[in-house]
């Protein structure tokens, strides 16, 4: 029994690094800030469709002809109110990205009906691996109701090697759209597709998740 044990959690860490060379693509944040010394704590299950980057070379000649592959990632998540309209924000998930990041609310408060941010955040597989990106969102969302919101996000994504001689990079362009149900915990789900691309050649890459997000403070 130990030994099967053994086998499965080896088998599972070398899933969650064949899996880390595709950037999060996860979605679940509207246009609002949490507002000055609050904060939330978001939890994810999310699924994905995405090019193997793996074995790009031993697989296929083009872009094009990249093998897809289909898995399943748990991301943990937090923001904390810097200022009333400035969120620093962290993620990590079983993918083993790691992000950290800020979101300014341009337009807007925590109670206007519109709400508009801009988001910077960058990312690394592990901190260890040398991959890095560099995440560009923007965030909109409508509130009819308190307890109900639509939201959508275009996202430009630079993906790239940081040590010596490296030659991969990657562009991903798209966004994620969703739903969040509930005025002060939110859960929701949300849908996320992008063009993921080199030399002028793309493919693209679908995700799926259902989340909530959990208040701590005032907001």
């Amino acid at each position: 029994m130990k030994k099967h044990t053994l086998l499965l959690c080896f088998g599972l860490a070398g899933l969650m690094f064949a899996l880390s060379n595709c950037a999060s693509l996860t979605g679940f944040q509207d246009g609002r800030t949490v507002g000055q010394n609050n904060g939330e704590f978001s939890a994810s299950l999310n699924f994905a469709q995405s090019p193997d980057f793996d074995d790009w070379e031993d697989q296929a000649d083009t872009i094009a002809d990249i093998p897809n592959i289909f898995f399943g990632t748990i991301e943990l998540g937090g923001r904390y109110g810097l200022a009333e309209k400035v969120d620093l924000t962290f993620r990590f998930n079983t993918s083993l990205n790691v992000g950290i990041g800020a979101k300014f609310q341009v337009v807007g408060d925590r109670e206007s009906p519109v709400a508009l941010a801009l988001g910077a955040e960058i990312g690394s597989f592990g901190l260890v691996t040398g991959l890095w990106n560099v995440q560009v969102p923007v965030y909109f969302s409508l509130h009819p109701q308190e307890n109900f919101a639509w939201y959508l996000s275009p996202r430009y994504i630079h993906q790239f090697e940081s040590y010596s001689g490296a030659d991969f990079s990657l562009s991903y362009v798209g966004g994620n759209t969703g739903l969040l149900f509930g005025k002060r915990h939110k859960f929701g789900l949300d849908v996320g597709y992008y063009r993921v691309g080199t030399d002028g050649e793309s493919v693209g890459a679908l995700q799926f998740g259902l989340g909530g997000r959990f208040a701590f403070g005032n907001n």
